[in-house]
């Protein structure tokens, strides 16, 4: 049989759509905390689009000041999906449906109810405790966002 470019372009498109259709989709984990005026931390887990690119973005963008911060990790308790500008969700918006936009909780969003926040004495326990691929941290005291990649830079950096 003779192989045709005809047959060798229905052949990668196969291969291509098998590929697509056996990939495994995995989100890349973050932490996002906020440090008080005393220094102690408390955050939470995101589970999807954790780089600067995204959720890095959308922190100093969206969330530049402690009070949306802080509604951010009161409804974040039990582990933020994936970040977006709003938190407001509103009708229709579900975890399986999400709203442009609109940030998708664990808890409000699908209902779980398993405590996804950590609380550190200070920032340099909260670096040397996450496992995440990234970190992101707002000081209250300085007004600005820090963040800290697991696998390349080490120590904070400003964002």
């Amino acid at each position: 049989m003779k192989l045709t470019n005809e047959r060798l372009r229905q052949i990668i498109q196969e291969e291509i759509k098998s590929l697509n259709e056996s990939l495994i989709t995995e989100g890349t984990r973050s932490t996002v905390a906020i440090e008080d005026k005393s220094g102690k931390v408390h955050g939470t887990y995101i589970h999807s689009d954790g780089d600067l690119d995204w959720v890095g973005a959308i922190l100093k963008k969206n969330y530049a000041k402690s009070d949306k911060v802080s509604a951010l990790l009161d409804l974040g308790k039990y582990g933020i999906s994936s970040l977006d500008k709003s938190i407001k969700g509103g009708k229709d918006h579900a975890f399986g449906n999400a709203k442009k936009g609109e940030t998708v909780f664990y808890g409000r969003d699908r209902g779980e109810e398993n405590d996804m926040t950590s609380d550190f004495k200070d920032r340099e326990a909260f670096l040397a405790s996450h496992t995440e691929d990234w970190a992101y941290l707002y000081s209250v005291k300085d007004k600005k966002w820090y963040y800290n990649e697991a696998y390349g830079v080490k120590g904070w950096q400003e964002l």
